[in-house]
């Protein structure tokens, strides 16, 4: 490339500005588990092994298994702020990478944050809230398999390799599980997405705050 004239897809953000990915996602994380555990102390009726979390956003127009949750505005807008931290990271991650493929990954992971949005707009007794739920967690862990592509890719091989075993291997333990209640199902959902964040944010520490694209690779 001309000497001053930046190559194609290399960050626009000053060094200066790495800490941003990993201060949303750090905070998107602390902010579910108090969106949650507000949720829950403002509803003791909730129990994690009998409800599901959405139960403290809404009641199915089809189930009398709980009462309709005190505040539910509680938790539905704590997944809408959640979900746009989410998007936040991810923006963030895109615009400092020089690499295809992790910003297909975090491409995906807007959408993840989107749909878990949404799950606060279209809440439990609406027709969209389990397709999007559903949607939400199957997304996040797509685009976190590809995030660990990218970094094996691009020689972050303990990083890398770490947040791709690991993701497939809680796929495997979560569908050879038999889990009490839904809440149960999400809450361990909810965590092996919160560790392949942490796994991912710890890679961009290690590395000093530097951007990943100053390895020349597009891949």
């Amino acid at each position: 490339m001309a000497h001053g004239i930046p190559r194609q897809g290399m960050s626009t953000l000053s060094p200066k500005t790495w800490y941003l990915p990993v201060f949303f996602a750090v905070l998107s994380i602390l902010f579910a588990w108090f969106t949650i555990s507000l949720a829950i102390y403002l509803n003791p009726w909730f129990h994690v092994t009998v409800n599901a979390l959405s139960d403290l956003g809404g009641k199915s127009i089809n189930s009398s298994d709980h009462p309709y949750p005190n505040y539910p505005f509680v938790y539905n807008g704590g997944l809408m702020i959640t979900g746009l931290l989410i998007g936040l990271y991810s923006v963030t991650v895109i615009n400092r990478s020089g690499s295809r493929v992790e910003i297909t990954g975090f491409s995906f992971l807007i959408l993840a944050g989107l749909f878990l949005a949404l799950v606060g707009v279209y809440h439990e007794g609406t027709y969209p809230h389990v397709f999007l739920a559903e949607w939400f967690f199957l997304l996040g862990k797509i685009s976190f398999l590809i995030v660990g592509i990218s970094l094996i890719l691009r020689k972050f091989q303990l990083y890398g390799t770490t947040m791709f075993v690991f993701n497939v291997i809680a796929w495997i333990v979560e569908v050879s599980i038999r889990f009490r209640s839904v809440a149960e199902n999400e809450i361990y959902g909810i965590l092996v997405l919160d560790l392949l964040i942490l796994i991912h944010i710890l890679s961009m520490v290690s590395r000093n705050g530097k951007s990943i694209d100053d390895k020349d690779l597009d891949i």
